[in-house]
């Protein structure tokens, strides 16, 4: 039996965000394994703690990269972008409070904010309108075979009757 086209699209439109999500997070990781603490903003030397946070910073990119393909293989979308989603809403809210306590001063602070923001935000809807239409396309597959095992005793009971 064929995949309704709807299941389709949603599947190639998931894989093209993890693909692009896996790269994004593998591109993170490799910035903060290569950057020295001479290399970072004031911001992120906070957020880095000092700059011995680069090596974590690195390890948890590296760990949604690897969520996301994980996602891809598993045909599901919940862990990598959820937790892309997570690190940047981090990263949007650390920038957002630097600049609170800076007294208002770095727009600069903000822009970066708002960069990390935007995108979780973004991810997160995306992950909450698939995880629907996922949990939407379980449900049809679970109604209609119901219907098919429903049409099948109907089927059996007719035959029952002509013999």
């Amino acid at each position: 039996m064929r995949k309704p086209q709807p299941a389709r699209r949603v599947m190639i439109g998931r894989n093209i965000i993890l693909t692009m999500g896996a790269v994004y997070a593998l591109r993170q990781s490799i910035y903060y394994a290569t950057i020295g603490p001479d290399g970072l903003s004031p911001a992120q030397t906070i957020i880095a703690g000092g700059g011995h946070l680069l090596g974590a910073w690195s390890g948890l990119w590296g760990v949604v990269a690897v969520l996301c393909v994980v996602d891809m293989v598993n045909r599901h979308t919940r862990q990598g972008l959820s937790l892309l989603a997570g690190v940047a809403l981090g990263w949007g809210l650390g920038y957002l409070l630097i600049w609170v306590f800076d007294g208002f001063q770095d727009f600069a602070l903000v822009n970066a904010a708002i960069g990390w923001l935007a995108p979780s935000v973004l991810i997160f809807g995306f992950v909450a309108k698939v995880s629907a239409l996922q949990d939407i396309i379980t449900a049809l597959r679970g109604t209609i075979a119901e219907q098919q095992r429903t049409i099948a005793a109907l089927q059996d009971q007719i035959r029952a009757k002509g013999d």
